[in-house]
């Protein structure tokens, strides 16, 4: 019962006790009254008639006893009216039932009404001939005690009434500063930091609004401090000092991981740039000059990728820049190729190269079948190459032995997924994540494989979804495995496992998309809630205000949501607070090394307790060994997923 309430019926208690109070005083001194009236009444009947009849009681006359008493007992004030001579006989006896009506029976009991006999002696002479006894008739009494009780009851009431409402209306002015203490609170839990202006002239209202401001702040500040902390630590730790890109121990991380994950990452190019005669240039000009071409060099190149949907760029050291870009094909690879070297040549028309041979560029592409040696070795042979051919050359090795999953064209891949949709071969499997450390199964993932018309084996979704993506059926593939997940869980309605679906960021820009979720969850409500929907962080940044919009429409119907992947760039940790996300999934990148990495665990733990102010789970991808298992824990995680957790099945 709010608070509001509570005081309302205490006001309403306390009414109604002073109310019985008061209404059985009153009545009490107006039975008191009537009965000291009634008494007084028929003690003054007796005594008047006791004087009339002395003569005719004394002379035996019984015509005029009997007229002058039924005068006096006939205008029904009294219920008993007896005349006796002096041996005590009865000359004259009238009597009246006692009849009341529209009194209520419990009315009467609850105040009962005395009716005093009135006695008068009858004298003659100095002799007494005998006495009159009259005895008040209570019903008139009662009428009225009656209608007083009911005025003062109806009076009662309905300034009660008025009293109720108008405490009600200063109750509610009253507890304004509370309603607004509490929307602050609220706003405070949903990751919202504000400040009340208006301040109640209520002393204790007063305190505690201050109070509350005062949380609010230190709150906002600290978790400010928190991801600024983690971000500068993770940008010294991770970033190029000069150039602000990824320093060469992060790229080794994220290639590592890349490789190691068939799940996300089939297929790609790797890249290595290297400007031609950095060295001299920077002895001939000095380190400032030097630093400034790399500068340059790095703006160039994020400004040739900028519209590369998942790559990462690097300054491995000197002259050497690094570049893997993922799932994308051997001629958007080429492409690509041309495209960087031209916006290099393109620096020399600003006058800081010297030479108009600017940088050479070796690339290979990645089949999903190269370690980490071997794609540095081969990008190492291919930059080699480029570096014997003519100025700004580039150079790529793609390997003949290709996938054969692959290597298919667009036009394949398009009539192949959408053969796939119609005849419903999209397959589920489920890899679980756990809880840190008591592993207990937190939600199961669910990933999507397609079979390959030609030998049967299930295509990881990190083949064809890019390709999807391309070709705009990701969203098809959303809704038919959104569609399928529904309908598991209304056939298992008893268990209560909650399943992670992964979106593409491409429906996240599709209106259509978010009507129909929010129609399929509105049909099966009791599904939502047991639903995690997550998103890329890659693609999450990019559409940032969708997601948010979609958060908003679905987090009403109980839907939870994830981010996917995150840390994967350098973005600020601010945003978060805005995104009423539920789950954080840290990528695989920063696990793999976790152990022999003071600076992954520094950042994990920052970033843990980050999420954990903003009411946000972390979740660490890609858990392989162990030995990174038992530092989750320490590093305050709250669950895992990863080979060594559970295998997807």
């Amino acid at each position: 019962m709010t608070l509001s309430r509570r005081l309302a019926l205490l006001v309403v208690v306390l009414l109604l006790l002073v109310f019985l109070g008061t209404f059985f005083t009153s009545v009490r001194n107006t039975r008191d009254y009537l009965q000291t009236q009634l008494a007084s009444h028929a003690q003054d009947a007796a005594t008047s008639l006791g004087l009339s009849i002395s003569t005719h009681l004394a002379n035996g006359d019984q015509a005029s006893i009997d007229s002058m008493s039924d005068a006096i007992f006939d205008r029904g004030y009294y219920r008993r009216l007896v005349v006796e001579n002096a041996e005590g006989k009865s000359v004259k006896k009238l009597e009246l039932p006692i009849s009341i009506d529209g009194i209520p029976s419990w009315f009467i009991s609850a105040f009962p009404l005395e009716t005093p006999v009135g006695e008068a002696a009858v004298m003659s002479g100095w002799t007494q001939a005998g006495r009159v006894l009259i005895q008040s008739h209570p019903g008139y009494a009662y009428i009225q005690l009656w209608d007083n009780a009911k005025d003062t009851a109806l009076w009662f009431l309905a300034s009660a009434l008025f009293i109720l409402l108008l405490g009600m209306v200063l109750l509610r002015w009253l507890l304004q500063p509370l309603r607004r203490i509490e929307w602050q609170a609220d706003s405070i839990c949903n990751r919202e930091f504000p400040v009340l202006d208006k301040l109640p002239r209520t002393p204790d209202l007063r305190r505690i609004m201050e109070a509350m401001n005062r949380m609010s702040v230190k709150v906002q500040r600290m978790i400010s401090e928190l991801e600024s902390l983690a971000s500068s630590l993770r940008s010294k730790a991770y970033q190029h000092p000069v150039t602000g890109l990824d320093n060469k121990r992060r790229f080794m991380d994220i290639v590592g991981d890349r490789i190691e994950s068939d799940e996300h990452f089939m297929q790609g190019a790797f890249y290595l740039i290297q400007l031609k005669s950095f060295k001299e240039y920077n002895d001939r000009m000095g380190y400032q000059a030097g630093d400034d071409l790399l500068s340059e060099v790095a703006q160039s190149l994020s400004k040739a990728t900028s519209d590369v949907p998942k790559h990462t760029l690097a300054h491995l050291s000197g002259a050497d820049f690094g570049l893997l870009v993922e799932d994308c094909s051997l001629d958007e690879s080429k492409q690509l190729c041309q495209r960087i070297s031209s916006t290099l040549c393109n620096m020399y028309a600003t006058g800081r190269p010297e030479s108009p041979d600017v940088a050479h560029i070796g690339a290979t592409f990645f089949n999903g079948r190269q370690g980490v040696k071997q794609l540095f070795s081969e990008a190492d042979m291919a930059l080699r190459a480029a570096q014997s051919q003519e100025a700004n050359s580039w150079h790529m090795l793609a390997p003949e032995d290709l996938d054969s999953r692959v290597i298919r064209g667009a036009a394949e891949w398009r009539q192949f997924i959408e053969d796939a949709l119609e005849l419903d071969q999209i397959r589920l499997l489920y890899q679980p994540v756990v809880t840190c450390p008591e592993r207990q199964l937190m939600l199961q993932e669910v990933l999507v494989r397609l079979p390959d018309p030609d030998d049967g084996e299930l295509i990881p979704a990190g083949v064809f979804l890019p390709v999807a993506e391309s070709v705009g059926l990701a969203t098809k593939i959303d809704q038919v495995v959104v569609k399928k997940v529904i309908d598991q869980m209304i056939a298992d309605q008893e268990a209560d496992t909650r399943f992670s679906i992964n979106l593409s960021p491409q429906s996240l820009v599709d209106d259509g998309f978010a009507e129909w979720l929010e129609q399929q969850l509105a049909q099966n409500p009791a599904v939502a809630s047991r639903l995690v929907f997550e998103f890329p962080e890659y693609g999450a940044i990019a559409r940032l205000e969708q997601l948010k919009a979609l958060i908003e429409r679905l987090g009403r119907l109980g839907v939870m949501f994830s981010l996917d992947h995150f840390g994967r760039s350098f973005s600020s940790l601010a945003y978060l607070r805005s995104l009423k996300i539920d789950y954080l999934k840290i990528d695989g990148s920063y696990l793999r090394t976790l152990e022999e990495n003071r600076d992954h665990q520094f950042f994990i733990q920052a970033l843990a307790d980050i999420a954990h102010g903003l009411d946000i789970r972390v979740i660490a991808e890609s858990v392989e060994v162990e030995a990174v298992w038992n530092m989750l824990s320490s590093l305050h995680l709250d669950g895992a997923q990863g080979y060594y957790i559970g295998r997807p099945e």
